[in-house]
This record gives structure tokens, C-alpha cells and sequence, in this order.
């Protein structure tokens, strides 16, 4: 590839700053599933994404309003990079949720965001080689809330965060999830 040439970088339209409405899932995958992960040298765009035969990413309900997929700038001069990273809130206390929790602590995870405008790329956090991890799950069960708050990060700084058109996201597990991301229908299967 050849070098990265500046080029202007013009905002992207008169109202670029506002928030945008989000799916109300988060896909979530294991790296050790996926097969290909392809992405473009000097950019955030991922061309290549498929998982190994019978493996699929699943869905967890996040509340919208409280999804962030990021990055973050960090380290030293000549190791700059950037942190991925991934929070958000899930209603409840259910047990399929601390099921989810309880086996996959310590795996290494991707995360895919699903913008609810048309057109516009997906993102996706983490990476083979540096994924998420689940570095905080605080649970309250009180008078003011039910909920799961979760934050997901890498170990350390690569590259920006990822965008990958809808097109590359394989099916989930749930049917019901796939129609409401508007992704190919899936099964009803369990997930990870």
C-alpha cells in the first residue's frame, strides 16, 4: 500500500456533531471463532470478517441511550496508539445474562455497533491479536435501578477503531435479533 497522503478533512455535514440512534443490541463475538479478519492497511475499514463453520456472533440487549463504542488515544511518543472501547447498560438480572457473564470474563471479545441510519458503516471493536476484555460488570438490584453497567477494553494501544459495512456481519444465533439489526435470519440457537 502506498504511504498515507494528507488529504482535508472537511466536517461531514452540517449537523455531524449530533448524537445518532443506535441498535438496541450489541453484537458480540469470540476471536478464537473467527476465521477471517481482514483489514485495510492505514484505515479503520475491515473487508475480510468470517467466522470458523458454526460459529457466529451473538446478541446482548443494550439500552441505546447507553452505548459507547470508542477509542481512546494513549501512550508514549513514537507508540501512540489507540484503546478500544465498549460500554454500555442491560436491564434486569437475569440469569441468562450472568450465564453470559460468568463464561466469558475472561475471553478474549469483539464488539460490533449497528448504527440505526442507513448507509452508514458499522463499528467494531477489538481486534485478533488485541481484543476486549470485560474489565467491570457493577450490578444493582435497589430502589433507583435494575441493571448491569459493563465496560469492555483492550490491554493495550493499536489501531483506531474499526468500520465494517453491514453487508460482512454474518448472522447471530437468534432470528429475532438478525430482523431487528437487519441481518440475515438466523436460528433460534443459544449463543456463545
Amino acid at each position: 500500500m502506498p504511504p498515507y497522503s494528507p488529504v482535508s478533512v472537511p466536517k461531514s455535514s452540517a449537523n455531524a456533531g449530533r448524537p445518532t440512534g443506535k441498535k438496541a443490541f450489541l453484537l458480540v463475538f469470540l476471536m478464537k471463532d473467527l476465521l477471517t479478519f481482514t483489514r485495510t492497511e492505514g484505515t479503520p475499514s475491515v473487508t475480510g470478517f468470517e467466522f470458523l463453520p458454526g460459529k457466529k456472533p451473538i446478541g446482548i440487549y443494550a439500552t441505546n441511550t447507553t452505548q459507547n463504542v470508542y477509542h481512546q488515544s494513549a501512550g508514549e511518543k513514537d507508540a501512540r496508539g489507540f484503546i478500544h472501547h465498549a460500554d454500555f447498560e442491560h436491564p434486569g438480572d437475569s440469569v441468562a445474562f450472568d450465564t453470559f457473564m460468568e463464561n466469558n470474563i475472561n475471553e478474549e471479545l469483539g464488539v460490533i455497533q449497528v448504527s440505526c441510519l442507513d448507509g452508514i458503516d458499522c463499528k467494531i471493536a477489538g481486534y485478533p491479536g488485541n481484543p476486549l476484555s470485560i474489565t467491570q460488570d457493577n450490578s444493582q438490584d435497589n430502589k433507583d435501578a435494575n441493571k448491569h453497567t459493563v465496560t469492555m477494553a483492550q490491554d493495550f494501544a493499536g489501531s483506531v477503531l474499526g468500520r465494517i459495512a453491514k453487508a460482512l456481519i454474518p448472522e447471530t444465533d437468534s432470528a429475532e435479533v438478525n430482523a431487528l439489526l437487519g441481518l440475515p435470519s438466523g436460528s433460534t440457537g443459544g449463543g456463545i
